[in-house]
């Protein structure tokens, strides 16, 4: 699968490319995957990304096969400085042993060499792997899967043991429960450009630092069901994560306040209950959700030996200054009421508080945060020809900081939003789906005055879509796009819900086409596209205009639809960009290429 795209600003290219084949007792395995970006202003910037694999087995046994393989990864840009250049090589044997059908075991063992930012380091690296799928054991289906990764090389280690188990049992016809477990430790070295007083003091170019993770996981997942209509549903799960950074070569004492080179370690912890009832009754399903989350992360220094009493007040500080747990409560609502085949009404809502503290004297980041989120919609279907659904959305939310160095950012923000959808075929030939939405968005915040750089605001727009499709024969159809939209910003008074404008934009999209089957697999199509943004300003509430923006220009593209499902899709055209003010005018060519290649 390949996917180009070019244009006057970017060029993006993403590829996969994947080959498996069988001959005799020998298979092969191919794989790559590409990735190129390029930001084309005054001067061009990319970056590139490969990653290619390689690997044959030999089936020794039906459930056993053997083999080699090679890998290599490759990551670079146009920076003339190694940091932005690494390389890595690995080869190694191949293991594959099937006990049964849902257990399976794999191994790689090998030798790696590795570039990373001019660093270069060689060693064993080896990687173990064991799945069970669906296994079955005394009315107990469990899956699970462990990883046993090791890699030693010169100057650096690096390894990732992780086990996830998952364990469901049916008890009655009513109840059944699922146990869910992980637990990993991870150990990352990595070079990164060494700070002066580093590189003055040990002779280094680059420092290491080493990042060890470990994290538990522990869940239980309960349903029981009250009769045909009621399922309840109960889960409750609780997660520990500790990290540390430490750093092979350390700031001198002098210097480590300001190169932020000193050791640390990370706390979090997660617990979270939740409970929904499912009910439904004729044509009412119904859907009540409660949830409650608590969450807490504290950072501290480690060792600190050398450092004095006065720095290492410092840094705890700042690490301090970094602690917080958070407490969400929410509660959600989903009605569906089937009036007949062919009306439906719903209702969806929640509501949610997020209270934020700190424990730091200095942090005054301590907050309330309240949403509250209400929507009704009614369904029609004709079952013939026409699908309508018309939607209202209220959103309103509130931050609340505790005290008063924050409170200049308190403020509620009200949104109301009204949809409908539809999709008609007036004819076996012809097929237009519509959108038309009208959106409201208020924001006030509690401490303004005329000189406060802070000031409530409105935005509010209006937007009109439509795409339409039509066969004038067999092989020949035309397709209709367009777009009209219209927003406002403005200053808002919510005392008494007043208006005024500061800016207003009208952007109108069209983009016609016409597309000939020209055989049962290749289909070619040609068209236009326009776009405009017309700009207002306000003065003295006099609406004045300030400019506007074009891009428009032809567009064709060609599909070749072949075997086992592959599609050659390229398209391209001609912008011509026009800016009135500042004056200017440009043009560009774009390509766009997409590849889905089965062998």
């Amino acid at each position: 699968m390949t996917n180009l795209f070019s244009d006057v600003n970017l060029a993006n290219l993403n590829s996969v490319a994947n080959y498996n084949s069988s001959f005799g007792k020998f298979s092969l395995s191919l794989g790559n995957y590409y990735m190129s970006n390029v930001s084309k202003l005054d001067q061009n910037f990319f970056r590139d990304y490969n990653n290619f694999r390689f690997l044959i087995n030999y089936n020794v046994k039906k459930n056993f096969a053997a083999g080699i393989g090679f890998q290599n990864k490759f990551l670079t840009d146009d920076k003339n400085i190694e940091t932005n250049r690494n390389n890595s090589s690995y080869y190694f044997t191949n293991l594959d042993l099937k006990f049964n059908d849902n257990v399976i075991v794999n191994s790689k063992l090998g030798f790696k060499t590795e570039d990373q930012i001019g660093e270069f380091n060689t060693g064993f690296s080896g990687l173990l792997t064991g799945t069970a799928d669906n296994y079955l054991y005394k009315d107990y289906m469990s899956n699970g899967r462990l990883i046993l990764f090791y890699e030693n090389l010169n100057s650096k280690k690096n390894h990732n043991y992780e086990l996830n188990a998952e364990i469901y049992k049916r008890f009655t016809k009513e109840a059944d429960n699922t146990g869910k477990i992980r637990y990993y430790n991870q150990r990352n070295d990595f070079y990164f450009p060494a700070t002066a007083s580093v590189i003055n003091q040990y002779n280094v170019k680059n420092n290491i630092e080493k990042r060890t993770e470990d994290y538990f996981y522990a869940g239980d997942y309960l349903n029981y069901s009250f009769t045909e209509n009621l399922l309840f549903s109960l889960e409750g799960s609780y997660a520990k994560r500790e990290v540390t950074k430490e750093f092979k070569y350390r700031s001198s004492s002098s210097n480590i306040l300001f190169e932020n080179v000193y050791d640390t370690k990370i706390l979090e912890d997660n617990l979270e209950l939740s409970g929904m009832f499912n009910y439904n009754l004729r044509k009412l399903n119904s859907r009540l959700r409660f949830m409650y989350n608590e969450r807490s992360e504290n950072h501290s220094l480690i060792n600190i030996s050398g450092l004095s009493q006065s720095q290492i007040s410092e840094l705890e500080k700042a690490e301090k200054n970094k602690n917080n747990n958070g407490r969400r409560t929410s509660i959600t609502l989903g009605l569906l009421y089937l009036l007949s085949n062919t009306h439906s009404f719903g209702f969806d809502g929640s509501s949610s508080m997020l209270r934020y503290d700190t424990d730091f004297d200095l942090n005054y980041d301590d907050r309330d945060e309240a949403e509250n989120i209400a929507s009704v919609f009614h369904r029609y279907d004709n079952l013939i020809n026409f699908e309508l659904l018309t939607k209202f959305d209220i959103i309103k939310s509130k931050l609340s900081y505790i005290f008063s160095q924050r409170s200049a950012n308190n403020y509620k923000n009200n949104i109301y939003r009204l949809t409908t959808q539809s999709v008609f075929s007036p004819a076996k030939n012809i097929t237009t789906k519509n959108s038309f939405q009208v959106l409201a968005n208020y924001t006030v915040y509690d401490f303004e005055d005329i000189i406060s750089q802070v000031q409530s605001f409105s935005y509010r727009q209006l937007s009109i879509k439509d795409s339409t499709s039509c066969y004038i024969t067999r092989r020949i159809f035309l397709e209709f796009n367009g777009e009209l939209k219209f927003y406002e910003q403005g200053q808002f008074n919510n005392r008494n819900f007043s208006v005024k404008p500061i800016a207003y934009f009208e952007e109108k999209l069209f983009n016609p086409q016409i597309n000939y089957l020209l055989t049962g697999f290749i289909k070619i199509g040609a068209g236009y596209k326009f776009f405009i943004q017309e700009r207002y300003q306000y003065e003295n509430g006099v609406k004045l205009p300030a400019g506007n923006f074009k891009t428009y220009g032809p567009v064709g593209e060609i599909f070749f639809y072949l075997k086992n499902n592959s599609v050659l899709h390229f398209k391209g055209g001609k912008d011509f960009i026009k800016y009135s003010v500042p004056e200017s005018e440009n043009s560009a060519l774009y390509l766009q290429l997409n590849i889905l290649w089965n062998i």
